[in-house]
């Protein structure tokens, strides 16, 4: 297989490139219904000057854009005899937009005026779960909450609670924050590499998705980014540069820059950072929690005619220690690491017709992560590395087909994984279950791959009713070969009369183990000295899984969402830390069952009391059942049918978000609350529950024309609240959450 996984590879590489992207088809009609033949339509992106394509309704009124990236949008339309119509809306990355635009008529001899309409509170094509935030949308966020990925999720994605080390948890799963990088996505998670990921200053929008997955998201469970990162081409030239320092020596530096020149758009950006609480620590006080890193992105884009060319270059390292208990500290334990990531994604789209889109993409990410060892004599030493290579090959074909939005692909990847580890407990013979003196060493490295095709449909067999249907097959081969077929199907319905969305849909899902450390959990989970703790390989997770929800605009600029989901399946996912190591192995579970439901109540920008917010609440159950299939086992396995809650189960979460803007420089005040009911702990009670608030402010402090500088002021954890976080064994100690932090930046515009 994986020879001819290779051959076909590159073939497929050396056939096409490219990327998918969204289209956008409407009709043009008159206020009586009759359509308005030979209507100037343009499709402008929001923020830009010139429209970014232009096209004519034929003589039914129709018209049709292709190759449109996702974002904030303006569609202006104008004919003879008829008053010119302007429609706002954001376009979602990989959403087919069907738009009705309706002209009103001139009566009478007068000036022309403009039709603006904003963009809809509901979504009525929308068959799955999903919060969408515009560049627009990020900027007027506090720093603290767009620093980071997992910062962006734990703030403003449904039922994402933070756990221990940093992870995130959404609906059930740990491993679960899988990016979708302008359609293309990587098997490598960020979270259990420590990374600092993606930063969502590159952002042009982002899709927190957390259910109704279609056919090409491929292998995907929890929560998926899907996220379309900025062009130059829209910001004509302007770039802004971000100074923030505050307390435990948290400071970053940042910049970023766009244009065009001619054809060709480009756009660069940097970031530099430090922190005095890189990870979270197992004392209330940091000790031996310095990290720091940088962050570069570069994108080229070029246009002409009917095709498209898009190169971007991603690269990220972060140096950070491991933290120490008080009794390390004292004997001088002093642990590091040192993470490095680079990605590349080439792009090319080629439009055939106005109706049918050619997309592939050829994409390679390198990544490496290095444990160095502790200096004294007497606390464990753990010494490591890890490097993943992938290097794949996607291709999609979109046709629009009466009503139809017909979509096929295929994605082809070949994988690399090297690790080689060496533990000495020093005595500790509990550290480790291989060998009773606690001294343990792996080396090896795997080639592997994964192919997968899909088919999808995204129509409307009546008014008010969208479809999206389709299956994909997947194949993946790295320590074990694992193949499934998983059809989906979503549905949502808009009753018109009372502004409602009524949605529904089922996947058949299908992930890969994750790849970080699969060797290793592997190697003992059919090597551990206990034959009883000899479970096999990490395995893929499959589930079935079910939702429903309902939309409802309760005000032009007052939405309410709320879905409820249950999903179950066979060797689920876990992660289990060797000892004090922070190595976290993949480990399966045989079964498992999760169900919830979120409460998403989104306040737009009421421009008249200049408030905005955002109150999200999840009530969530998960439960694991042994035995351990797969994977590290520990020392206790479970029997058959035994039951658990994992240790990021908690069962009450929530977040809310407030802000009041004046038009007086630019001034605002807002603040960020999160709940959470308390995680669970190894044959014991749950830790205590818990809130947090920050406090955000700032102002102009200078404007001409286009140039301004701003200053924001934060607190972050006002009441300094570190709460315990979460253990996830005996040996394993509690963590804590942050301590309080002061701090403000300086943003200079230009």
């Amino acid at each position: 297989m994986r020879k001819s996984l290779g051959l076909t590879l590159f073939i497929t590489i050396m056939a096409a490139l490219s990327m998918a992207q969204s289209t956008v088809e409407g009709v043009v009609k008159s206020a009586a219904g009759a359509p308005v033949s030979a209507a100037q339509v343009s499709l402008t992106h929001a923020g830009a000057t010139t429209p970014a394509q232009k096209t004519v309704a034929d003589a039914e009124g129709r018209f049709h854009f292709a190759v449109v990236e996702g974002g904030q949008y303006v569609v202006r339309t104008e004919a003879s005899g008829f008053f010119v119509s302007e429609y706002q809306f954001v376009l979602r990355p990989r959403e087919p937009v069907s738009l009705a635009i309706e002209l009103a008529p001139k009566a009478t001899v007068q000036e022309s005026i403009d039709v603006r309409v904003e963009s809809q509170t509901i979504d009525p094509d929308k068959t799955g779960s999903s919060q969408t935030f515009t560049r627009q949308q990020l900027d007027r966020l506090p720093d603290p909450l767009v620093e980071n990925t997992s910062s962006l999720v734990a703030n403003l994605m449904p039922g994402a609670s933070q756990s221990h080390d940093n992870f995130i948890n959404v609906r059930g799963n740990e491993f679960s924050l899988h990016e979708f990088v302008n359609g293309v996505s990587f098997l490598e998670n960020t979270q259990p590499q420590f990374s600092p990921g993606v930063s969502p200053q590159i952002f042009e929008d982002v899709d927190l998705m957390t259910g109704g997955f279609t056919a090409e998201y491929g292998n995907r469970f929890g929560g998926v980014l899907d996220i379309t990162t900025r062009s130059g081409r829209n910001m004509q030239g302007h770039g802004s540069v971000n100074f923030r320092g505050a307390t435990q020596d948290n400071y970053d530096l940042n910049a970023d820059y766009g244009g065009a020149s001619g054809k060709l758009g480009y756009y660069i950006f940097a970031d530099g950072f430090t922190s005095g609480r890189f990870l979270d620590p197992p004392d209330a006080i940091e000790l031996h929690d310095f990290g720091s890193g940088l962050r570069g992105t570069t994108q080229l884009d070029w246009v002409s005619g009917k095709d498209s060319f898009k190169l971007l270059l991603m690269g990220s390292g972060a140096n950070f220690q491991q933290p120490n208990l008080p009794e390390d500290q004292d004997v001088g334990r002093d642990p590091d690491r040192h993470l490095r990531q680079q990605t590349a994604i080439l792009t090319w789209g080629h439009s055939f017709s106005p109706s049918t889109v050619l997309s592939s993409s050829i994409y390679q990410r390198l990544g490496s992560d290095r444990i160095l060892p502790t200096s004294d004599p007497d606390t464990p030493v753990s010494i490591g590395s890890r490097s993943t290579l992938t290097v794949g090959g996607k291709t999609d074909l979109v046709h629009l087909w009466h009503g139809h939005v017909i979509k096929a692909g295929i994605d082809l990847t070949r994988l690399r994984e090297l690790e080689s580890f060496f533990i000495d407990g020093r005595g500790d013979a509990e550290i480790f279950s291989l060998d009773a003196s606690g001294v343990f060493s792996f080396s090896g490295g795997l080639k592997g791959g994964q192919a997968g095709l899909y088919l999808q449909d995204h129509f409307s067999p009546f008014k008010n009713l969208t479809v999206d249907a389709g299956v994909r097959y997947d194949h993946f081969d790295l320590v074990d070969t694992h193949v499934q077929a998983s059809p989906r199907i979503g549905v949502a319905y808009h009753i018109a009369r009372t502004k409602t969305v009524v949605h529904g849909g089922y996947n058949r899902l299908f992930s890969p183990p994750p790849i970080e450390y699969s060797l290793l959990a592997s190697f003992i989970g059919n090597n551990a000295a206990d034959p009883d703790q000899r479970v096999g390989n990490v395995r893929a997770y499959t589930q079935n899984y079910f939702e429903v929800g309902v939309q409802q605009e309760l005000h032009p600029q007052v939405g309410l969402e709320v879905d409820a989901y249950t999903h179950s399946g066979h060797n689920s996912f876990e992660n289990h830390e060797i000892g004090i190591s922070r190595l976290f192995l993949p480990i399966n579970f045989h079964t498992a069952r999760s169900s919830g439901a979120d409460v998403v109540l989104n306040v737009r920008n009421l421009e008249r009391l200049g408030v905005s917010a955002r109150v999200q609440y999840t009530v969530a159950r998960t439960y694991f059942y042994g035995p351990v299939s797969g994977g590290f086992t520990g020392d206790e396995p479970l029997d058959p049918g035994e039951r658990i809650q994992p240790a990021f189960d908690q069962t009450h979460t929530g977040t809310a978000n407030l802000f009041y803007r004046s038009r007086w420089r630019s001034s605002w005040i807002g603040t960020a609350l999160r709940y959470g009911s308390g995680t669970i702990v190894e044959h014991g009670p749950r830790l205590d529950q818990h809130l947090t608030a920050d406090l955000a402010a700032g102002f102009n402090l200078w404007k001409v024309e286009s140039h301004r500088l701003d200053l924001e002021l934060d607190a972050t954890n006002l009441t300094d609240n570190r709460y315990k976080i979460s253990k996830e064994s005996e040996e394993i100690p509690i963590q804590f959450a942050p301590s309080r932090t002061l701090g403000g930046s300086l943003k200079f515009h230009f």
